[in-house]
């Protein structure tokens, strides 16, 4: 049998290992991180800013309409595709304004761009809010200069692309007994800015 004096002596000890060991543990840790190094790196993404633009169809046919008889001729513009992709969040008009309809730039009989009307079909968004982005008024006249408005988006909205689906022209004729036959044209100018 141990005595007393022997087991004291070995719980000492083995208390004296113990703190030997964990002193050994938490000071290689300590040394470790003394001697360990660090270094700190930015990371840029630079992002250019895009464009802002408009496309429409080519062409949009109206109605017939008969030599001399008063009448109403109505159009479907079907998609107008307007995007801004400039990463500014300036806001943007689109405006329109037609030339009178002519025939073969005759000059005669022409239609005056005043009979000729919009009203602006449905605001889709592909990519984008639609918060601060609105049509224009319904009826609007082609004939008072380039501020006949489709859609506005304001400022600090309108990033993205964006459709206006359905926009109807109207054609407002009052009918003419010297009206010439044929196909009669105009330009519609629209600006986005």
């Amino acid at each position: 049998m141990k005595t007393k004096k022997q087991k004291i002596k070995q719980q000492i000890i083995a208390t004296l290992v113990i703190i030997f060991m964990f002193v050994m543990i938490t000071g290689s840790f300590n040394v470790a991180n003394l001697l360990a190094a660090s270094t700190s790196t930015n990371l840029i993404q630079n992002f250019v800013a895009g464009t802002l633009g408009i496309s429409a169809p080519y062409n949009v046919v109206f109605n017939q309409i008969n030599v001399s008889q008063a009448a109403n001729s109505l159009a479907n513009m079907d998609t107008v595709n307007m995007w801004d992709l400039r990463g500014s969040g300036a806001g943007w008009d689109v405006t329109g304004y037609s030339d009178n309809l002519a025939i073969s730039n005759a000059g005669i009989n022409n239609i005056a761009n005043t009979s000729i009307f919009w009203t602006p079909g449905e605001l889709v968004s592909i990519q984008g809010s639609t918060t601060g982005v609105s049509v224009g008024a319904a009826g609007a006249s082609m004939g008072v200069g380039n501020t006949t408005r489709l859609v506005n988006a304001n400022v600090g909205n309108g990033m993205g692309n964006y459709q206006i689906k359905n926009t109807i022209f109207n054609v407002v004729y009052n009918g003419r007994p010297d009206q010439l036959q044929g196909a009669y044209s105009a330009v519609l100018t629209m600006n986005i800015w």
